[in-house]
């Protein structure tokens, strides 16, 4: 598997819906036309080639702004979660502090008079607990160095080292107490991913959309303009044929005129679809994330309309249905979202109970003439063994900041509920349009087939009509117009067809794995 971006693209044969036409019915040659197509930098040298869907799709998701832009918020969303999981990070403090105090004497024999100097170190360990609380062990370290001989214990100057270890827990009771609350950010930042994730996928599905029906779209432009250089040709040749009629006086000079005006009307009918097939072409490049120089040309496609089979259109709207509620992305992340409102409103609960924080600290002092270490043997004695433990308490009366926070959050739920029943209601709309579309479509070009047989026929019958003189120019070139039509009528229906079936694609989830495409994980 080969990873771009922010997806793999990965092609089976057989994958993509075929678009061919009718070689030498009613598109002569198209199937091997070529034309200057734009390279992946958008520069200005240029190869002749046909660009295939498979080409078209692996560009896109290598370049298209917003499956780019969709990566980086996946990414984001990662980096908040791991940035939650920190507050139950241990944290390791530490501090130094050096001081000085000097009291002058009263009387000479001031014993509370005299310099003292000392350092302090100390070093703590701390991590916030699932439960609410916090727990911290910390050691401390201080020599004093005094000439007080209160401070000596009656024999001045001394040195004085202490020691201390103690272990301080504090634990919410009521307001915040339990995991639900203490874990709830980092609940609220995986869900957050879950759901960029989600509408990651949802952003693909309709980029991919977007992409397929660009494409199917630009083909039919591309078949309709050689439809009409075709009806060109064939004027072209009914002038031919009349020129030779005028030649031994079978017809006169109107004749040519009515022949000539009909190719004037279909010349002009090309280069409104040469204009409409180039800026199909730059939809294609504007959803590629490309640059288009000023003598940009559209290349060709690759595929092109084929006949419609049964088996393509054989839609079974209940089983899409489910599927699409099932599958889809955009559905999933409005229901993850509802998952936020519920955090939300127990958060807000939690709020409405009074605070009632107990504390508790328990320590073991050591205090020497000799050394830190004989203070700290001391300290592991706990011969000076001291604790304490309290409780504080709170409780806004009024309380109406807890009470609002619990309103919006029950009110963002409601919005949620709300949001989802509604997609789900569009889903379903959009099932049941989408699987008419193809079916439609499908039957709309089985006429159009038949249309166009029929047209072929009358037009070779007219033809030798004409050539016996029993029908005339207009005649000609009214079933060569309603040839063209007829052939215009089949590539549109399939255009349809296909575009729709990309569409029941998206809505139902399975988009991405039609056209082989996997989100890359991170």
């Amino acid at each position: 598997m080969q990873f771009v971006q922010l997806f793999s693209l990965r092609w089976r044969s057989g994958a993509a819906i075929a678009f061919s036409v009718f070689v030498g019915v009613f598109v002569p040659n198209h199937a091997r036309a070529e034309l200057p197509s734009v390279p992946p930098d958008g520069g200005a040298g240029r190869s002749a080639g046909t660009v295939s869907l498979r080409d078209v799709l692996g560009q896109a998701v290598e370049g298209n702004a917003d499956l780019r832009r969709a990566r980086a918020t996946v990414e984001s969303a990662a980096a908040r979660a791991l940035q939650s999981e920190g507050q139950f990070d241990f944290v390791l403090s530490g501090d130094g502090t050096v001081s000085r105090r000097k009291t002058p004497p009263l009387t000479p024999q001031d014993v509370l008079s005299g310099d003292t100097r000392a350092l302090t170190l100390d070093l703590a360990l701390s991590r916030a607990l699932e439960s609410g609380g916090n727990v911290s062990l910390s050691a401390q370290d201080v020599v004093t160095r005094s000439t007080l001989a209160s401070q000596c214990g009656g024999v001045a100057p001394c040195s004085i080292y202490g020691s201390n270890l103690s272990l301080t827990f504090t634990q919410p009771l009521l307001r915040g107490f339990g995991s639900e609350i203490a874990l709830m950010n980092i609940r609220e930042a995986r869900i957050q991913k879950d759901i960029a994730l989600l509408n990651r996928q949802a952003r693909a599905s309709l980029v991919i959309r977007d992409v397929v029906t660009a494409y199917w779209e630009w083909a039919y432009a591309g078949d309709d303009l050689e439809i009409r250089r075709a009806a060109v040709r064939l004027a072209d040749e009914q002038r031919k044929a009349t020129q030779a009629q005028v030649d031994v006086g079978r017809l006169g000079a109107a004749d040519l005129a009515a022949v000539d005006r009909a190719i004037a009307d279909r010349s002009q009918d090309v280069v409104v679809a040469e204009q409409s097939w180039l800026n199909r072409g730059l939809d294609i490049e504007r959803l590629l994330g490309r640059a288009v120089t000023p003598d940009f040309s559209s290349p060709r496609t690759a595929e092109h309309a084929t006949p419609l089979e049964s088996a393509s259109v054989a839609i079974d709207t209940r089983a899409e249905t489910e599927r699409a509620l099932a599958s889809s992305p955009q559905l999933k992340a409005l229901r993850a979202g509802q998952s936020i409102s519920e955090l939300e409103i127990q958060r807000a609960l939690s709020l409405l109970r009074p605070q009632l924080d107990l504390t508790g600290t328990l320590s073991s002092i050591g205090r020497t003439k000799d050394n830190f270490s004989e203070s700290w043997a001391e300290v592991g004695r706990m011969e000076a063994l001291n604790g304490s433990i309290g409780a504080a308490f709170q409780w806004p009366l009024q309380n109406r900041a807890a009470r609002g926070a619990e309103m919006a959050a029950r009110s963002a739920g409601d919005s949620s509920r709300i949001d989802a029943e509604d997609l789900e209601l569009g889903i379903r709309d959009s099932v049941v349009r989408l699987s008419t579309a193809i079916r439609t479509g499908a039957r709309r070009g089985e006429l159009a087939r038949q249309a166009v047989s029929y047209a072929e026929v009358n037009l070779r019958a007219e033809q030798s009509r004409f050539e016996v003189g029993r029908s005339t120019n207009n005649d000609v070139l009214l079933r060569q117009q309603e040839l063209k039509s007829a052939q215009i009528q089949v590539v549109r229906a399939a255009t349809d067809v296909a575009i729709a079936e990309a569409a029941l694609a998206a809505v139902s989830g399975d988009i991405l794995d039609r056209y082989q495409i996997a989100l890359r994980g991170l």
